[in-house]
């Protein structure tokens, strides 16, 4: 781009009056021949005409007036005076042969008309138009007449002026003319339309304006009720029939006022909300229709508010045992019953009165819903029947009962405990409340205890076992219940546009409020909050400074019914003198359905039709506000807009630079007063033939570039299509010439570069530059500064003088860039020795090496070798720069790289595992530094000598050793040259100590007495019960049954496992015989314990109490026989009988002792 600093120069200014014709289109401007219009058509004389009166019925009217003449040649200047004589509209002197106006003003107007022609005044006229106040419409847009009903429509308000005069004309939907007067009688329902005008002194017609409406027949209606009756909680509903809209009232037994609903389809009744007694209720239906009063269809129903049926448990009777059905119930009637039910399918009785006892028998233990009616309507009552002599399993203990307590936004549930006397059982449980509703029913969990979570009341609970035996509760559990505030929302609501939501309640409560976006607001009793957004809300009320009362929270769906969208909208514009009609435009809407409301600065209303007709001088700051008909108003602002006075022409001048032969092109620009009211604009140059070429690539620039001299013409138009605007607002024309000086600088005309070249261009004048790459892109650098060439082709420097004002244009200069390539090289390492020398080639692929030049250097940047290969016996760094021979050097970096000093020995250790007796193989693992090695090598020496290398495990750096023998791992390199080795010896282990246990002991889990397994001497132990290590200690005591494994492995590290099982035995057991006989070796008294008894203490006794047999033992050894008698005392026999044995034993880890006595028998 041409720097902006340049100074530009001024070649011509030219202010011009525009004279154009109004609604001429941009064509016509553009080709209008002058001298062609002059002789081809014919004089015409001037003639002022319009309308004699307007009707001014939405607070202003337009007017069209006409002055004739030849619109060539003439010039006309339009005057119009207010009824008062003073001027509302003038204009100089133009092309405007016809022109609109807008009046406000009732009253006689007068329009003025100066024509002249070739400077000399041709014509004065003058006319007179009267500005009427237009008639008062009556006319709905709609009406709803009953089957058979006569309607009558009329047009206007008799009180319009001129009333007298109108003339009617009423049509129906065939087009057919059915009346001719302001009134018309209707019976038969559709569409009617009516023309209406009164005609001025010539007969033409004024206020002529045409009003359509509709008539629709409003049929009766029913009302549907859902039922005839209705209970304490039930509810029922009515609906309309056919469905409409209208007005609900409910009259109350007793009272005369019925209770206003409110408006809807349908109603639904909730007795406990809206039924303050029991009795007959009526409810009556009225269609409202406020365009026909007459004809308001109502319907009527009624129904009966039933009375709740009761009764009370006088006394139970309790169930003697689990399932049997002893137990009762004694109820009194406190109201009249038809009947009563235990259970959805139980016994049924009655009927009763009320005060009468109900005795319910044969029932079993546990909770009972018994349901009672009266009059169709049902109530329950919850009771229980107890169970005496319960089993213990099932005993329990009800504690820690917790109240309700507070939260945030309401309450949370209380809770009681439940406790199993006998701890844990198979079973369930079930709460029920005082109405016999299950409020919780599940299986006993696994805690003990146990919490249930209820809500404040009454309860009974009562637990069965998994027989379902059942224990409840003999009283009720009454969880305290915590009151909570009490406010009225409706449950949804529709609104338009915002709406004020007031709480209702009789108590001082704090509000918040949750929106559907999640905004939060506040607000106490008797502060509305505005709601806006459709969705749901939530509103928590709080009694602030106090805990006794909770929170409440009530939930709002909102749906919102849109207002009418509108926006004042600029419809049209004339070009002679500016008159405006503005439209209000409500996207789509049906405008019968809509009232328009425009409004000037001080709120005054100045227009109620869609459109707002302005004069050139109303001006200043209006408002628009539009509201659904037969609605309440939507609480919305009105839209202020702003009317300025209108642009009907713009002054034009021209600014523009040089030219010159390489640019910068000459920038033109056009300059207009009022430019945001030039909407278009139109470039056009005269040659130096005179010919006019259109410059069409220039349209609504105001700012062009051109190379081309000669003479350049510039036309500004307002052009809006969506109001209809087509207007020229100025014109101006300029002279353009070439410049010939040029400043002057020096650079090469071909250079050739490797990837890039700074250059600078010489001069000595203060330039700009300009260069473009062969790729296109143009940078700008200032005189010294260097560019950068990387692209081969040609480069254009274009320079400009820095200097403002400058004589000199710029001058442009090529330079042709040569590229070539880097070159594409790397160092490789060619070749290793095992010495530990390398040697190094530079890698090139994009050229022979005989066209390159090759440096290697050292670490300390010393040269060391010319040539495609370098061989290095030094470890260190070196770097390696390849350039093509014979171009600038490219602008790279050396690669560098370096040389590890060579790994001649790597340290390496092999690690066996013993060959065990039972395995197959063992594993031989080499350790060592592999990242400095390429390959593994693994070789067998068998025990007579015989090696070979082991191929299949080549580069393993672990192995199986499966014979006996020695094994050898060497390590190489890739050259390949070995760098270290090691052997391992393998020979199969001979050891044969194996784990001993017992195939199986006895253990008592209770007690925590197990044996102590003692498995031999080993390296190490783990013990497992099932899949789980239990220990790994030498010795193991188990007590707990099941099945264990034992593995242990040897000095060796050979692995050995053993299998025991345990089973549970928690009595200390004695077993002797019951008699025994003299003599008998095989039949004398043996006494055996088991493993639990440490300590024994026997005696026998005669049937006097002498002890004739005693032995006290400890150190038991398990199942092995003790305390040996022949049945002699005192070396003597004793004689036949029963004889007293009591024994005493204990077990000393857990401190039990136990006493048995029993008898045996001696015999002969």
């Amino acid at each position: 781009m041409i720097p902006t600093r340049l100074k530009t120069v001024v070649f011509t200014f030219i202010s011009l009056w525009v004279i154009f014709f109004a609604y001429a289109s941009l064509e016509k401007l553009d080709k209008r021949n002058f001298p062609y219009y002059f002789k081809e058509q014919a004089q015409v004389d001037p003639e002022l005409t319009g309308p004699d009166r307007l009707c001014n019925v939405f607070g202003s009217v337009v007017g069209t007036f006409s002055g004739g003449g030849d619109p060539a040649t003439d010039v006309y200047k339009w005057t119009i005076l207010a009824p008062d004589g003073s001027v509302l509209f003038t204009r100089p002197q133009g092309s405007f042969p016809t022109i609109e106006y807008t009046f406000e003003l009732l009253g006689t107007h007068k329009v003025m008309l100066q024509v002249s022609r070739g400077g000399i005044i041709i014509a004065d006229l003058e006319k007179e138009v009267a500005i009427i106040k237009g008639p008062e419409f009556t006319l709905a847009g709609s009406y709803k007449v009953c089957p058979g009903q006569a309607i009558e429509l009329q047009a206007i308000a008799p009180s319009s002026s001129n009333f007298s005069n109108y003339i009617f004309e009423w049509k129906d939907e065939n087009d057919q003319v059915v009346g001719t007067a302001n009134t018309l009688s209707v019976t038969t329902p559709g569409s009617y339309s009516v023309k209406f005008y009164f005609p001025d002194g010539e007969g033409n017609p004024v206020c002529n304006n045409t009003l359509n409406t509709r008539v629709e027949i409003l049929e009766s209606i029913s009302i549907v009720e859902s039922s005839s009756t209705v209970c304490r909680d039930g509810s029922i509903t009515f609906t309309a029939e056919p469905l409409s809209v209208g007005r609900w009232f409910l009259t109350i037994p007793g009272e005369s006022t019925p209770v206003d609903l409110g408006n809807s389809s349908s109603v639904t009744l909730l007795p406990t909300r809206d039924l303050p007694t029991f009795g007959e209720y009526s409810i009556e239906l009225i269609i409202e229709n406020s365009q026909n009063p007459s004809c308001s269809p109502k319907a009527f129903s009624t129904f009966s508010y039933k009375e709740q049926p009761v009764i009370a448990v006088s006394s139970v009777i309790s169930s003697s045992g689990c399932f049997n059905p002893d137990g009762g119930l004694e109820l009194i009637a406190e109201t009249d019953l038809d009947l009563v039910r235990v259970g959805t399918s139980g016994s049924i009785y009655g009927p009763f009165l009320a005060g009468e006892t109900i005795t319910i028998t044969n029932l079993k233990s546990g909770g009972y819903t018994l349901y009672s009616y009266l009059n169709g309507c049902q109530n329950t009552l919850g009771a229980v029947v107890p169970l005496n002599d319960p089993p213990s399993v099932l005993e329990f203990e009800i504690e820690n009962i917790t109240p309700e307590s507070c939260t945030t936004t309401g309450k949370i549930k209380g809770s009681f405990d439940v406790k199993l006397e006998n701890g844990l059982t198979e079973g369930s449980f079930r709460v029920i409340n005082e109405r016999g509703e299950v409020a919780i029913k599940d299986a006993l969990p696994t805690a003990n205890p146990f919490k249930i979570e209820l809500g404040g009341g009454k309860y009974f609970f009562e637990i069965l076992d998994k027989d379902s035996c059942n224990l409840p509760t003999r009283e009720l559990i009454e969880i305290p219940s915590k009151p909570q505030v009490s406010f009225f929302i409706p449950d949804s609501l529709t609104i338009c546009g915002s709406f004020d939501l007031l709480p209702e309640t009789s108590e001082s409560l704090l509000f918040t409020l949750t929106d559907p976006s999640g905004n939060v607001s506040s607000a106490s009793t008797g502060e509305p909050f505005t709601l806006t957004e459709a969705g749901e809300y939530s509103l928590v009320g709080i009694l602030p400074d106090q805990d006794d009362i909770c929170p409440s929270e009530r939930k709002l769906i909102l749906s919102t019914t849109a207002p009418i969208p509108f926006e004042p909208r600029l419809k049209s514009e004339d070009c002679v003198i500016g008159n405006r009609v503005f439209e209000a435009d409500i996207d789509g809407y049906d405008p019968n359905l809509a009232e328009f409301f425009w409004r000037n600065a001080v709120g005054d209303t100045i227009g109620t039709g869609q459109n707002l007709f302005l004069s050139p001088t109303t001006i200043g700051t209006f408002s628009l506000e539009v509201q659904p008909k037969n609605s309440e108003s939507c609480p919305i602002s009105p839209k202020e807009f702003i009317v300025e006075e209108p642009v009907l022409f713009v002054d034009a001048s021209i600014v523009t630079t040089k030219l010159c032969e390489f640019g910068p092109e000459a920038i033109v620009e056009l300059i207009t007063t009022s430019p945001e009211a030039v909407t278009d604009i139109r470039w056009r140059r005269f040659d130096e033939a005179g010919e006019i070429v259109p410059l069409p690539e220039f349209d609504n620039q105001t700012i062009i570039n051109t190379r081309i001299g000669g003479t350049y013409e510039a036309s500004a138009y307002s052009i809006i299509p969506q109001i209809n605007k087509n207007c020229e607002l100025g014109r101006a024309t300029f002279q353009l010439d070439l410049t010939p000086d040029k400043v002057q600088f020096d650079i090469p005309e071909e250079l050739a570069i490797c990837d890039y070249h700074e250059i600078t261009p010489q001069t000595n004048q203060a330039l700009e530059f300009f260069l473009t790459t062969p790729s296109g892109a143009v940078i700008e650098k200032t005189s010294g500064q260097s560019f950068t060439l990387e692209e081969a082709g040609v480069y254009t420097f274009l320079a400009f003088d820095s200097n403002s004002p400058t004589a000199f244009c710029p001058e442009q200069k090529e330079l042709v860039v040569t590229l070539a390539d880097a070159v594409d090289f790397q160092p490789v390492l060619s070749e290793e020795f095992c010495d530990g020398s390398r040697r190094y080639q530079a890698s090139i692929s994009n050229y022979e090496v005989e066209d390159v030049e090759i440096t290697w250097k050292d670490q300390s940047g010393n040269e060391i070798g010319n040539n495609e290969f370098l061989t290095i016996s030094t470890p260190g760094n070196y770097s390696l720069e390849v350039q093509p021979a014979n171009v600038i050097p490219c602008h790279i970096t050396p690669i560098s790289f370096e040389v590890l000093p060579p790994v001649l020995e790597v340290d390496v250790s092999l690690f066996a595992e013993p060959l065990c007796p039972d395995s197959p193989s063992a594993t031989i693992r080499a350790e060592a530094d592999f990242s400095l090695v390429t390959s593994i090598e693994w070789w067998f020496t068998s025990p007579t000598g015989e090696q070979s290398e082991l191929v299949e495990n080549r580069n393993k750096e672990e192995i199986l050793a499966i014979n006996e023998g020695t094994y050898e791992v060497r390590l190489l390199n890739q050259i390949p040259c070995l760098l270290g080795l090691d052997q391992v010896l393998i020979l199969r282990s001979t050891d044969p100590v194996r784990p001993e246990v017992n195939d199986n002991y006895q253990v008592c889990p209770k007690y925590e007495i197990g044996p102590t397994i003692n498995p031999g001497n080993f390296a190490s132990y783990e013990w497992y019960m099932g899949d789980q290590l239990v220990s790994t200690n030498p010795i193991y005591k188990p007590i707990a049954v099941g099945n264990y494994q034992l593995i242990v492995y040897s000095n060796e590290g050979c692995a050995y496992q053993a299998e025991f099982t345990t089973e549970e035995e928690c009595e200390l057991r004695v077993i002797y015989p019951n008699a025994i006989q003299h003599g008998n070796p095989d039949k004398e008294f043996l006494l055996y314990t088991n493993y639990l008894i440490d300590e024994l203490d026997l005696v026998i006794l005669n049937k006097w109490g002498q002890v004739i047999f005693q032995c006290s033992q400890t150190n038991l050894i398990s199942e092995e026989s003790t305390c040996a008698w022949d049945g002699t005392y005192n070396g003597k026999a004793i004689p036949n009988g029963n004889y007293a044995v009591r024994l005493n034993f204990k077990n000393y880890e857990k401190n039990i002792s136990k006493s048995e006595f029993g008898s045996i028998l001696i015999i002969e």
